[in-house]
């Protein structure tokens, strides 16, 4: 337990640093150029990413309402993250504490990171342009971002019996019998972009 916790309050260390305007000192100077190559493409392909899914969903959501979109989502959320996985040379995850898919799940580097951003929230920052990058091992490094949650997403992720039909929960859970990703608000920290570059 001390151990994850020591790797916990590191990382939010790492990840504090990294997400500050600063000028690099000191003998990090030569790693400076490749992790900031690194966290301008991360942004591109987690912008990317964002796109190609939420208009796949609108469009889903416009033929078929919330239903048709759970259908979707269940069939092709994961395809299209691996198609643009392999489209951009990388392995793009899309983690949550609060998930839907189990495949979504934050391993223990994932979940610390995620815990980082949360943290941030918590006191007061404003999450829309902060990401960081992390060097897991040489020649592998870990782009991550916060996913906040859109306007347009509370039908299927916001709070039962108000954005959340209770029809439409129904459908969820039968799509999801595990769901946790319900109770959010437009703003809340939802999940976490983490595309690993390796």
């Amino acid at each position: 337990m001390n151990k994850i916790h020591t790797l916990s309050v590191l990382l939010l260390l790492v990840l504090y640093t990294a997400c500050q305007n600063g000028p690099s000192t000191g003998n990090t100077a030569a790693a400076a150029p490749s992790l900031d190559s690194i966290r301008a493409e991360g942004r591109v392909i987690a912008k990317a990413s964002f796109e190609a899914l939420s208009q796949k969903l609108a469009q889903a959501l416009e033929t078929g309402g919330v239903p048709h979109a759970l259908q979707f989502c269940h069939a092709n959320a994961d395809p299209l993250t691996d198609s643009l996985s392999a489209k951009y040379g990388v392995r793009i995850r899309r983690i949550a504490k609060q998930y839907r898919n189990p495949n979504n799940a934050p391993d223990a580097q994932e979940r610390a990171l995620f815990d980082g951003f949360a943290a941030m929230k918590a006191g007061g920052r404003d999450l829309k342009t902060v990401d960081t990058a992390l060097v897991l091992a040489p020649g592998r490094i870990l782009f991550a971002k916060p996913i906040l949650l859109q306007p347009q997403c509370v039908a299927c992720h916001g709070k039962v019996g108000e954005t959340v039909t209770a029809e439409n929960y129904r459908e969820i859970q039968k799509q999801y019998p595990g769901d946790r990703a319900v109770g959010f608000s437009p703003g809340d920290l939802r999940g976490m972009w983490a595309i690993y570059f390796e």
